[in-house]
This record gives structure tokens, sequence and C-alpha cells, in this order.
């Protein structure tokens, strides 16, 4: 099996990280977007926020991108300490097999070497799926709370999310953003 190489995404990689969002969002407990919302303009929304004002990153075995995580900060400044919108997505033919783990790892540890300014990390995850909750809470997220009946899902079901965040444990306060 190859072995699992992890790098910074680059615009070319759009069209790819599309078509993995595309296969990702078919399973109702992944992606909170249905598949119909993922497409050219979203994955430049976040592309662009993500390699502006973030963090994102691919997963490669061989020449195969099968995970994808980003997060950014926010335009405000108020907000210049916070990486927001964390989202893994793992080729569901990849999935349980630790890419997951060894991506947001590695996220983890960038920022805590080169992003001292980064106080914390949010993420969003539905409630009811404890084995996100339980993954998140075993990297180090703690839950901030629920987010009562935020999500309207496919079947027209009320759902909540728990917000949880991640603290940098390498944060310097106000310093200059890389």
């Amino acid at each position: 099996m190859d072995k699992l190489h992890i790098r910074p995404a680059v615009p070319e990689d759009a069209s790819t990280l599309l078509a993995l969002y595309r296969l990702v969002s078919r399973d109702p407990l992944g992606l909170i977007r249905r598949p119909e919302e993922i497409t050219p303009a979203y994955i430049q929304q976040f592309m662009q926020a993500s390699l502006k004002r973030g963090l994102i990153l691919l997963a490669e075995l061989g020449e195969e991108v099968v995970a994808e995580m980003h997060a950014w900060t926010p335009d405000l400044l108020a907000f210049q300490h916070v990486l927001t919108g964390l989202t893994i997505v793992v080729h569901p033919l990849h999935q349980g097999k630790g890419i997951g783990k060894q991506l947001l790892s590695h996220f983890l540890q960038q920022v805590r070497l080169y992003w001292p300014h980064i106080h914390r990390v949010e993420l969003h995850t539905r409630m009811h799926n404890q084995r996100n909750v339980r993954f998140y809470q075993r990297m180090g997220f703690q839950i901030d709370g629920p987010l009562k009946d935020q999500i309207l899902s496919a079947e027209g079901k009320l759902e909540t999310p728990l917000s949880m965040a991640w603290f940098n444990p390498g944060y310097k306060g106000n310093t200059q953003a890389p």
C-alpha cells in the first residue's frame, strides 16, 4: 500500500476537490451540504478563504487525493485568533483507515508550530453522530455546546450540531499571521 502524503492544496486542485466533495456528500452522515450544493463556486469559496487566511491540506495515496481539510480566519479583526469552518472529508473507500486522524494531527501540528496567533480551531458536528464527537474529543477538541435544531436534514428533520473547539497550546497572543 502507498504511504500517505500530506501537502498544502493549490488552486489547481479545485476540480479534484469538487469530485471528492460530491462523492462524500452522498452519505447523509457526511457533510451537512447536500450533493446538489457541492458546486464549483462552493469549492472556490472555501479554497480562496483557506488559501488567503487559513490552512488547506490534502492527503494523497499515490496519485489519488483521498482526503482534504480546511479552515480559515474570518475577515473581522476580533476573530483573528480563530480558525473556523474546520471541515474534513475522506473518500468513502478510505474511511476508517486512520487517514482523517493523520490529516487532522498534521493540521493541528501546523497550527501549533506555525500559527502562534491562532488560539482556537472551531468546527460543528452533528450531536447524534457520536462516532465523530468521540473522534474530535480524542483529538483534543472540547464541546462548546449544542446549537439546538440548527440543521434541517434532507429528510426534513431538525438536527442539533455541537460546536467544538481545540485550543492551541502554542498560542502566543496577538502576533502576526503567517
